[in-house]
């Protein structure tokens, strides 16, 4: 089967990379590990989850400590996972677009998947490396110079 090139990305991806500094990165880095939350952290840092994403794809380092932000961030998943459990989640009901009720919803599968994910990650040892020393590792990539495009991080 013959390999395809990676695509060339859109001018605006080349635009939003240079976007994200290391200083952003290393603060979007701190921000996912304390409370493993993409999005959150993207919007605290002032970037785009795409931007994020996109720098993920695109340099190893990042994506490295990325995955050790995850797992330092397990013990607050675990946590909310825990809450969850035992007290579940109040939802509104509503009836012709009037609130006329809340209950409690107990569903934790989606956390369950999450921490599955996370065993994944802990089982890499690059991975499991950065977790360990990981305020090292991001003063390491504060100072370590941008890169043009390269081949994206892959998993061991």
């Amino acid at each position: 089967m013959p390999q395809h090139p990676l695509p060339v990305p859109a001018t605006q991806d080349l635009i939003d990379s240079q976007a994200f500094p290391r200083e952003q990165q290393v603060d979007f880095l701190r921000t996912l590990a304390e409370w493993g939350n993409v999005r959150a952290a993207a919007r605290r840092v002032g970037v785009s989850r795409r931007t994020a994403y996109y720098m993920r794809r695109h340099c190893p380092d990042f994506a490295q400590l990325w995955d050790a932000a995850l797992l330092c961030a397990r013990p607050r998943v675990e946590e909310v996972l825990a809450d969850r459990a035992l007290n579940g989640v109040e939802e509104q009901v509503f009836y012709h677009g009037e609130e006329v009720a809340t209950r409690r919803r107990f569903d934790a599968r989606l956390l369950l998947a999450h921490l599955g994910r996370l065993d994944q990650l802990e089982r890499n040892r690059r991975v499991r490396e950065a977790t360990l020393d990981f305020e090292s590792e991001l003063a390491q990539l504060e100072v370590t110079p941008e890169r043009e495009l390269i081949e994206p991080y892959g998993y061991e």
